[in-house]
């Protein structure tokens, strides 16, 4: 009965998410001596007044930063379902005595909060990084990411990113529902080493299923293709095939180049470093491609990957040479290029 009552406040405490926001992101400023502060819901974008955003986008267009408009946030719109249909399967499991299923729903959602976490970063990230080049105000090599979690100074502004009373929750329903698995085991007084198995072979799931690339180990790893250590954090490029091996690679041409050995059947994912956002690995798709003799990388391919194609122009505007996308960039460098 304890178990299933945990488990009912796990579930329950999630909709709470719905009544308070998940995170709060403060600027502080002479100008705002009183700071401003934007407030993220699982379902909506506010402030501490209803012309916060509207403030904030006044700021973000000074430096050339995009508009922060909640329409256009996709995960504004799912995120509701996602966070519904656990509070609901939560409610469902409740009523069952099996312990696999709460230790089940429980990483579930951890994995979901991670993953989440994840995407905000990356949200931070296109904010802060892909200014317009068309900004009032320019800092050369500077970006105007938030912080994930703590303090930080901007310019003449000091940003703060912490959780607020939803992060709490959804932190209280994660340990309520750890809490529900561990009295039910305890319960059915089965042997310590069944959880520990489950647990590992979820774990161990979960990094099977997972699509994302690896950290590459800039100094120590070695290129798959041209086999030079990896060292330049600007060109550090990843595959990863439908058998879930990953080879890395030094440069984005000596990934097209080992590209040209295998079946598209064979390859899940492709990944390439930003030039002008070191050790962020992004989808090859996502991504646009600028070949110029101002810009070395490399096995002398003079090519570097930008995140945005505003990034790109603005790299060729000062260096030169010619832009291409995924499709055309492999055309252009077939057939490969040497690898001595």
């Amino acid at each position: 009965m304890k178990a299933k009552i945990l488990m009912a406040v796990a579930s329950l405490l999630l909709l709470a998410l719905f009544a308070a926001p998940l995170w709060r992101i403060t600027l502080e400023a002479p100008q705002y001596p009183d700071g401003i502060t934007m407030y993220i819901w699982v379902n909506k974008i506010t402030g501490d007044s209803e012309y916060t955003l509207q403030n904030i986008n006044i700021l973000n267009h000074y430096v050339g930063m995009k508009y922060i408009e909640p329409d256009t946030i996709p995960e504004l719109v799912y995120f509701p379902y996602i966070i519904g249909l656990m509070a609901f399967l939560g409610c469902l499991i409740s009523f069952t005595n099996s312990k696999y299923y709460r230790l089940i729903w429980t990483m579930a959602l951890l994995t979901l909060g991670i993953l989440g976490m994840y995407d905000f970063y990356l949200w931070e990230y296109d904010y802060g990084h892909n200014l317009s080049p068309l900004a009032p105000i320019k800092v050369p090599g500077m970006a105007y990411q938030p912080p994930l979690f703590g303090s930080e100074m901007l310019l003449n502004f000091r940003a703060s990113s912490y959780p607020h009373w939803g992060g709490f929750f959804l932190f209280s329903s994660l340990i309520l529902g750890f809490a529900s698995f561990w009295v039910a085991h305890k319960a059915m007084a089965r042997k310590p080493k069944v959880a520990m198995a489950l647990t590992a072979l979820l774990l161990l799931f979960g990094t099977a299923c997972s699509d994302g690339p690896q950290a590459i180990n800039y100094g120590e790893e070695s290129c798959h293709y041209c086999k030079m250590t990896i060292v330049d954090t600007r060109f550090g490029s990843e595959l990863i095939t439908t058998k879930g091996k990953i080879f890395k690679f030094d440069a984005v041409s000596c990934l097209v180049n080992h590209l040209q050995t295998l079946d598209e059947a064979d390859v899940k994912s492709s990944w390439v470093t930003a030039y002008d956002a070191p050790e962020v690995l992004l989808d090859v798709n996502s991504c646009n491609y600028l070949i110029s003799e101002g810009i070395r990388s490399p096995m002398g391919a003079h090519l570097s990957a930008f995140g945005s194609a505003e990034s790109a122009r603005s790299f060729q505007s000062i260096h030169g040479g010619d832009l291409f996308d995924w499709a055309e960039i492999q055309n252009h460098l077939s057939p490969p290029l040497s690898n001595e």
